[in-house]
């Protein structure tokens, strides 16, 4: 076990987080994810209301007796309200927040004993968080899948910068995906990381099988930023309907132009069916580093023993002061 502040706080075997995958964080995933050590997290923006999303909940602990968490993205697609109060009222002891400040939230929340992590793309952000009494921050650098934010700051930088001048625990998200950059992270002054992109080549995931092997033989280059022109930048799969997107927008297209690329119907359409002509899907450079789809068991597996073997080389070396 990697024990970290991380660990203590959300009573978890391993510091390893998945991501927040919109319509794809289900029991299916979240339960396994749980079970294997880490922390699965529920995402809230999955389902169509806060009844759909309790139920789902509740088959999540019919399967693991360890902590998880819901992800509940402010400000993103709809209204979060009814889901934070099924967050309470199904006591769910642990909430990461995105998007939007979660400060309209965090009585609600505090109040009810939940841990609360947000996510930032920044120090002042980070700082905010902490000064509103979040338990930790996610800081998300550029290589990641979602939205990185508007600079184009690397987690290699970003994750130091924020470590050094907060006093709660990071955890690393963007360019994480291998046991190597888990204890790359922890090197940088994180205590934990959080991964989106590893998890979608997982067994127990609920993408569409077409698409897992797609993204099975794709390479570090093959993401690309699109909603630069909202104001949203999003990494997404540099799919063909992607780059049609990325045309557009250079051109000057208005949101209705772009809409039909970016609606949640049209990503249903491809993370459920298949439909690789349809929707955009968020996704990390560390797309290219996994080349097998495996179950979660088999990916904490791997994650852990490359951990232990990148530790034992640094160990090896040895420093001469002069």
């Amino acid at each position: 076990m990697i024990q970290t502040r991380v660990t203590e706080l959300l009573g978890i075997q391993h510091p390893i987080i998945q991501g927040g995958l919109q319509g794809l964080g289900t029991s299916e995933l979240v339960s396994r994810v749980s079970e294997a050590g880490g922390l699965g997290l529920i995402t809230a923006g999955s389902y169509e209301s806060k009844e759909e999303m309790l139920a789902d909940i509740n088959r999540v602990r019919a399967v693991t007796e360890r902590p998880f968490g819901v992800n509940i993205a402010i400000g993103i697609r709809k209204p979060m309200d009814e889901f934070v109060e099924g967050v309470v009222e199904a006591n769910v002891p642990i909430v990461f927040t995105s998007g939007n400040n979660p400060e309209p939230y965090m009585n609600k929340l505090k109040d009810n004993g939940t841990i609360v992590v947000h996510v930032v793309p920044n120090l002042k952000f980070a700082r905010k968080a902490e000064a509103l009494g979040c338990d930790a921050v996610v800081v998300n650098g550029y290589e990641g899948g979602g939205h990185p934010g508007t600079e184009d700051t690397t987690s290699l930088i970003l994750v130091q910068e924020v470590a050094s001048k907060i006093s709660i625990p990071v955890i690393a998200a963007g360019g994480f995906a291998t046991g190597k950059s888990i204890l790359a992270a922890l090197s940088l002054g994180a205590e934990g990381v959080q991964m989106g992109t590893r998890f979608l080549l997982s067994k127990e995931i609920i993408l569409h099988q077409t698409i897992k092997r797609k993204l099975a033989e794709l390479d570090i280059d093959d993401t690309t930023i699109v909603k630069k022109s909202i104001g949203k930048p999003n990494r997404v799969w540099k799919s063909d309907h992607a780059q049609e997107l990325v045309r557009l927008e250079t051109k000057g297209a208005c949101f209705e132009d772009i809409f039909p690329y970016i609606s949640g119907e049209s990503y249903k359409e491809l993370i459920y069916k298949g439909h690789i002509t349809k929707g955009v899907m968020s996704l990390g450079q560390t797309v290219g580093l996994v080349s097998e789809i495996q179950s979660v068991e088999e990916i904490f597996n791997q994650l852990l023993d490359e951990y232990k073997i990148s530790l034992e080389k640094v160990n090896q070396f040895s420093y001469k002061l002069s």
